[in-house]
């Protein structure tokens, strides 16, 4: 019986530890500072570097690239609203709402709005823009705070190029483990 217990406690340590070594370490990304506090951290997707999140006027910008000129480049983009200010996540919006933000992106372009879901159930407003695939415009609301990442295509890719399914979904996965972390 012993010998049974012991197996099975080695079999849940072995396995405990394989599922900590998945976890990829998250980088900090820099600090969101209007309507609170916030550190916002997150995995990079792989292959990927972050040149680190600046204010301006109010506005927290980074740039999340890869150097090979076939993957999509991803403006990060983070402002806070104070319309939004009692709204914890774009889920929590009418569809008045909703359409109020999708008329500022169909004002000015030729786009296909959709919506899907992070991870973690947290809705995503999809703008494709229709007319030459320039960009897709991943938008979310998380506490007050409008949350955008734009993709495009590097200047350098290779002709042909198009935004894809798989490059859509490795946004939705970045915009997944993206944390918002309370400043102390």
């Amino acid at each position: 019986m012993k010998k049974l217990f012991a197996i099975l406690l080695s079999l849940v340590l072995i396995m405990a530890c394989a599922g900590l070594a998945e976890t990829a370490p998250k980088t900090q990304m820099g600090r969101v500072e209007m309507g609170g506090g916030f550190v916002l951290q997150c995995a990079l997707p792989q292959g990927y570097v972050l040149n680190p999140i600046e204010e301006d006027s109010g506005r927290y910008l980074g740039t999340i690239e890869s150097p090979d000129a076939g993957k999509p480049l991803m403006y990060l983009s983070i402002a806070f609203d104070e319309l939004l200010s009692d709204v914890d996540r774009l889920n929590d919006l009418d569809d008045a709402a909703l359409a109020a933000i999708e008329a500022t992106f169909t004002s000015e372009d030729s786009v296909e709005i959709s919506y899907m879901e992070t991870a973690y159930g947290t809705r995503l407003m999809v703008v494709r823009e229709t007319a030459n695939n320039d960009y897709v415009d991943f938008y979310t609301v998380y506490k007050g705070y409008e949350v955008e990442i734009v993709m495009t295509l590097s200047p350098d890719a290779p002709e042909g190029t198009v935004l894809n399914d798989d490059m859509i979904a490795m946004a939705v996965d970045f915009l997944s483990d993206l944390d918002f972390v309370p400043a102390q």
